[in-house]
């Protein structure tokens, strides 16, 4: 009946008739600048192909389109002795103006036009395997909760960690690989209840629930995986790049959006008439902690969270720019046994388990000009995760009795300064600096037994230079030095970086790259043992060789085969042991430990992409590879996410209803299909886990177990429909449509008195509504 419902509301929608203005239309406006000068390109042309629409920017590098029809458009930018772009996915709606500045680099000679889905050019050229994540994709993909990191796991090579959550495994690495940063600067973990599908409950540092940044104020982020250029360091799978949204600076807009993730409420505008400086600011409060708050019982735990975000623009003179940046949130999640021990069916049962955990960041950066060839940016911020976990168990009277305590913060006070200086057409040097006090505080403890315990900080400096040149037209390389020095425990690392990228044609290019990379390693690790604070960062070596054929309309095959080789990765002292860092999550160990283990990821990725620049859209992919570890014992393994195979299908179609004097409503429907090979898992000892009520492994057939093959479809229909000032948008997300029951992990159930699969998420229908005004 419900189903039945729902269909009547789309299309009673979709072909109903409510009074709308006609030619429905709106402003397309920006700067065009030199991407290393920050100067105004005076006479740069914007064009929208396959229309009459056509401009030149002014003497400032503004340009402006008015009363342009709402829908999809390519937008084209180009300058003579620049290199032109092409944005292929720009979409205009009645609610809110469309500004896109962008940043054009100077080239030697006449480069044929690049393709892009975002108006920043420069991270493509540093770094030839860079992807661009937009939030238009977040809002069209199914099952990404409008979060980039779930986004990036429709792409090649990388894999869920658990649906849960928005940890990704890339390319066989864990996802403690992964470095998060915003507006230029690391922060810590970005994510509401950070422990959130974790075998032991307990925090990570790189993925959680909810991302805590909102769609609403974020701009396109870059997504680095692997043999990533110099700006870039303490990461060994990949990069996370944030950018925040500039506000609009001449008119107040809003948005606000309804669903089962949450409540949220956009504002934005100048912040004086003509002044250039803008306001964005959002607050989200979780729906289903606003329903716990009103009485109703969705499931047995209570989980709520809330975050206000904000981010302010000031131009100053000379063609300079402060901001000031932010981002608070607060999120827990509460589990209550029932007092009623017939009703306890797994050991969780009960536990009373009180989880919460409150993140935040505030930040500000200068950028300027400096002469007529240089730019300067600085950014300072600090950032900190508090977290605190406790377990209860109710003994056989029900009184609780305190088993598992768990206190995490880490805190990062981030400085990052470089200056960017064209030496010629195509040419251009970057050197810089980060600098961040790294603060740790961690105490974790099983009734009588400290895991860790342990407080500390240190100073991690990264200096860096990059150089970048054009070689005629066909021929485009960068060369870089990275370094990294922590004094917490006097330990460092010089990392060379190198890319070459050759274009015989104008639709092929075969790029090679390579990337000597450091991590250091998870605070747990440092404070589990004395020994362990002299630890040195994990490092690797990676190599990739691409190769992309562009297609006609803005389609393109790409193959990318990677190689990566670890060492200095930290193991057990005592002999065959098998423990290695490379498949650490949130664990603790309670052993010394040496960098003396290896680690090896080998793979191809093949990729098949039409972007959305007609009716239809579509990404496909397939990623084989192969993941091993050597730890203490001297064997090669499987490691924790060697699943070897990756496959993605997504794809998407929109249909348009035009009627006189009724605007235009659009239906989108998405589907995404994911099929992965299992993650690798330890055999469990039953009778020792029988005999000690906890779970027991077998460690000397460590990931020896191949979990089922992972598979999951999730949808994704939406109805768009515009008015004279407002856009609406009602979306229907499903995740995992055929409620397939994918393996999480196994473990021993002191309550079932056996051994327990724990399955990741079934169905989740998920119902949102958009307005923009």
């Amino acid at each position: 009946m419900m189903n039945k419902l729902l269909l009547f509301v789309i299309l009673a929608a979709f072909t109903g008739g409510g009074a709308f203005a006609q030619s429905l239309t709106q402003t397309i406006r920006g700067r065009i600048t030199d991407s290393d000068t920050r100067q105004p390109l005076a006479g740069a042309t914007v064009a929208l192909p396959g229309t009459s629409w056509g401009s030149a920017a002014d003497s400032a590098g503004y340009y402006r389109f008015e009363r342009v029809p709402v829908g999809r458009y390519r937008l084209q930018v180009a300058h003579l002795g620049y290199q032109s772009l092409l944005v292929a996915e720009v979409v205009v709606v009645s609610g809110k103006e469309l500004v896109l500045d962008f940043a054009l680099q100077e080239a030697s000679a006449d480069l044929s036009e690049i393709v892009v889905r975002a108006p920043r050019s420069d991270a493509r050229s540093y770094c030839p395997t860079v992807r661009t994540l937009t939030v238009e994709e977040t809002l069209r993909f199914p099952a990404t909760f409008f979060d980039p990191a779930r986004l990036a796991m429709a792409f090649a090579g990388v894999a869920s960690d658990n649906d849960q959550a928005n940890g990704i495994a890339i390319r066989g690495n864990s996802p403690n690989g992964l470095l998060w940063r915003l507006e230029d600067v690391d922060i810590v973990n970005p994510n509401h209840t950070p422990n959130a599908g974790t075998f032991s409950d307990r925090v990570t540092a790189n993925g959680g629930g909810v991302m805590m940044l909102s769609a609403q104020l974020l701009a396109a982020s870059d997504f680095y995986t692997g043999a990533f250029p110099t700006g870039y360091g303490n990461a060994l799978s990949g990069v996370m790049d944030m950018r925040l949204r500039r506000g609009n600076d001449q008119h107040h807009e809003f948005t606000a959006q309804a669903g089962l993730i949450g409540l949220d409420l956009a504002a934005e505008g100048p912040l004086a008439r003509n002044s250039g400086a803008s306001y964005l600011v959002n607050y989200r409060y979780s729906t289903l902690g606003l329903l716990s708050a009103m009485g109703l019982e969705l499931g047995d735990e209570a989980i709520s969270f809330q975050d206000f975000s904000f981010n302010l623009v000031f131009p100053s003179q000379k063609g300079g720019q402060w901001t000031l940046f932010g981002v608070g949130g607060l999120s827990e999640n509460l589990f209550e046994a029932q007092r009623d021990s017939t009703l306890w069916e797994f050991q969780k049962d009960r536990y009373d388990i009180t989880f919460r955990s409150r993140m935040g960041t505030l930040g500000a950066s200068y950028t300027t000009p400096v002469g007529a060839q240089g730019v300067w940016r600085t950014v300072l911020a600090i950032s900190a995760l508090d977290s605190d976990r406790y377990g209860d168990r109710l003994d056989d009277k029900l009184a609780p009795q305190r088993l598992e305590s768990d206190e995490y913060s880490q805190s990062k006070l981030s400085l990052h300064s470089f200056y960017t200086r064209k030496l010629g057409a195509g040419s251009r040097l970057r050197a810089g600096i980060m600098a961040s006090r790294q603060g740790y505080d961690i105490f974790s403890a099983v009734q009588s037994d400290t895991l860790a315990l342990g407080a500390g900080n240190g100073m991690l400096l990264q200096p860096y230079a990059h150089w970048q040149t054009q070689v005629g037209r066909r021929l485009r390389i960068n060369a870089g030095l990275h370094g990294l020095y922590f004094d917490f425990n006097g330990t460092g690392a010089i990392e060379p970086r190198l890319s070459a990228e050759w274009t015989p044609t104008a639709r092929q290019t075969l790029a090679l790259s390579y990337g000597l990379h450091s991590q250091l390693q998870q605070p747990q690790l440092y404070f589990s043992s004395e020994i362990n604070e002299k630890l040195k960062p994990t490092r690797a070596h990676h190599v990739v060789l691409s190769f992309e054929h562009k297609l006609q309309n803005q389609g393109a095959l790409r193959a990318e085969a990677f190689y990566q080789q670890l060492y200095d990765v930290p193991i057990a002292v005592a002999e065959n042991n098998t423990f290695s860092a490379l498949n650490l999550v949130e664990t603790t160990v309670a052993f010394p430990l040496a960098n003396e283990g290896q680690g090896r990821n080998v793979g191809l990725e093949l990729n098949w992409q039409q972007l959305f620049t007609g009716r239809w859209y579509y990404l496909l992919n397939a990623t084989l590879y192969d993941s091993q570890y050597r730890a203490a014992d001297g064997q090669w393994r499987n490691t924790r996410y060697n699943g070897n195979y990756l496959f993605n299908a997504t794809a998407g179609r929109e249909w348009k209803k035009q009627r006189e004097g009724r605007g235009e409503r659009t239906l989108g429907a998405n589907a995404r299909l994911a099929y992965a090979g299992g993650f690798r898992d330890t055999p469990i000892d039953a009778e020792a886990s029988a005999a000690t009520a906890t779970t027991v492994y077998l460690d000397t057939e460590a990931f020896s177990l191949k979990q089922p093959d992972y598979y999951r479809l999730d949808l994704r229909v939406y109805l768009q429909w515009q008015k004279r000032k407002s856009s609406s948008t009602l979306y229907l997300d499903i995740q995992n449509a055929t409620n397939t029951p994918n393996t999480a992990f196994s473990y021993y159930d002191s309550q079932q008195k056996a051994i327990v699969v724990k399955r990741q998420l079934g169905i989740i229908p998920i119902l949102s509504y958009r307005v923009e005004f």
